[in-house]
């Protein structure tokens, strides 16, 4: 039981030093949601479309969520 309780320990240190040193800010990311390199250039081309088109709410929304580093 006690080892069981220092691992667990160990890993949520461990977790929390992760989160602690993950780029924060506008500037980790350049786009909402998760960083992925797509290679297609068509693809590529419709998702920058498609944020060029989104609301002023929507840039909003997106600026918190990579403020939030989630």
């Amino acid at each position: 039981m006690t080892l069981t309780r220092a691992i667990a320990f160990a890993a949520f240190a461990a977790f929390v030093i992760a989160a602690a040193t993950a780029p924060a800010g506008s500037s980790a990311t350049a786009s909402c949601g998760a960083t992925v390199q797509i290679k297609d250039p068509g693809l590529r081309a419709s998702f920058a479309a498609f944020e060029a088109q989104q609301s002023a709410a929507a840039s909003k929304i997106c600026a918190a969520w990579r403020n939030a580093g989630l």
